[in-house]
């Protein structure tokens, strides 16, 4: 059973901090979560998820940021059952595109996100790319690959009111998964 400690203001008012310190009893080790694990635990955590097969061509989705004060901090992992070329766009002028539902991952939300993603995004440019990575090597089709999955180094925080494209492009008939999680602080 872990041990609450509070943290009280530098002033001398004596108040406590809105934070609570959990010691476990038995090590004596401060428990700690992650800020994207506790975005879930506070209804603001959302994923989309959508699988594709692609044929030596190129899929896209597009991702357009709401206007707000708040950042979205985001991650694309792809997953890919063979070669691929990742991209990511800043600035596109698409305009239309297949509608995705995001889901809140704490399922007793009714929180919705502002976050807009699109499968197939056309009507205008794809933007600028601000990163790219080759996946894979031709011939590696039935076997996985994956690209942006851990947070700490694939982890783009979106500029406010601005649209992102994901372009994946293939070099044989493989399944794409797109699965693109975010919160907004």
């Amino acid at each position: 059973m872990p041990v609450n400690v509070q943290l009280l203001t530098s002033n001398g008012s004596g108040k406590p901090l809105d934070m609570v310190l959990n010691i476990d009893t038995l090590s004596g080790i401060l428990t700690i979560i992650q800020d994207s694990h506790h975005q879930i635990h506070d209804e603001n955590s959302y994923v989309i998820s959508d699988v594709v097969n692609v044929n030596t061509t190129t899929q896209k989705w597009m991702i357009t940021t709401p206007k707000s004060t708040k950042h979205v901090h985001i991650l694309v992992p792809i997953e890919c059952t063979g070669e691929m070329l990742f991209q990511l766009y800043e600035g596109s002028t698409h305009t239309i595109g297949t509608r995705l539902i995001p889901y809140n991952r704490d399922r007793n939300s009714i929180k919705k996100s502002d976050v807009i993603v699109r499968r197939t995004p056309a009507g205008g440019a794809d933007g600028t790319v601000i990163y790219s990575t080759r996946v894979g090597s031709t011939g590696l089709a039935s076997k996985t690959i994956s690209s942006g999955g851990a947070r700490g180094v694939n982890e783009f925080i979106l500029a406010s009111d601005t649209k992102y494209v994901v372009s994946i492009t293939t070099y044989a008939d493989v399944y794409v998964s797109f699965i693109s999680n975010w919160y907004m602080i």
